[in-house]
């Protein structure tokens, strides 16, 4: 058993006979008694120096400026300011766009597929306007309440399909620019 095993073991048995003594000090008198048992060689609590190992100093050479001391310039940490971080944060979404920009022409393309995408949609943009019309005149029409519930719904079914393809064509010419 080693010496601080001992000494652990003896500091668990005093905290048992005094439960409301602190660990440390039962640390220490276990400490004390193995000191005493072992020709007052107590290996808690000594702290080891380290060695300092002096360099040589460098040869000096002759120079006409003997002596001087040359210091060097330490930098001062600047302070951040709100509006330089508010700079970096604009100049980091700036090249975010920049990379999503080109990311998209990359991965869209200006084929002819594109255009294409566009014809059709303006066709059917047509197609529903004449739609539209249409459920518009028949609702002129029908004196029946619930004919023109119908008629109602179907025009505003129509007028989002109008809006939705509205969009798309828009977003597709983004993509040509």
């Amino acid at each position: 058993m080693t010496a601080l095993q001992w000494i652990i073991k003896e500091a668990k048995i005093l905290r048992k006979k005094s439960p409301k003594m602190e660990w440390k000090k039962a640390v220490a008198q276990a400490s004390a008694i193995y000191a005493s048992k072992h020709k007052g060689k107590s290996p808690v609590g000594k702290k080891h120096a380290k060695k300092v190992v002096r360099k040589k100093a460098a040869k000096k050479v002759a120079h006409k400026k003997i002596g001087v001391v040359k210091h060097k310039k330490v930098a001062k940490k600047k302070k951040i300011s709100e509006n330089s971080i508010l700079n970096r944060i604009h100049k980091v979404k700036h090249d975010v766009e920049r990379l999503d920009e080109a990311q998209h022409k990359h991965m869209s393309g200006i084929g002819s597929n594109t255009i294409k995408q566009i014809q059709n949609n303006l066709d059917q943009l047509v197609h529903l306007e004449r739609k539209k019309l249409i459920y518009e005149d028949w609702k002129k029409e029908v004196k029946n309440v619930a004919d023109k519930k119908r008629l109602n719904q179907m025009i505003k079914s129509v007028k989002d399909l109008i809006k939705e393809h509205k969009t798309h064509i828009i977003q597709l010419k983004k993509h040509i620019k």
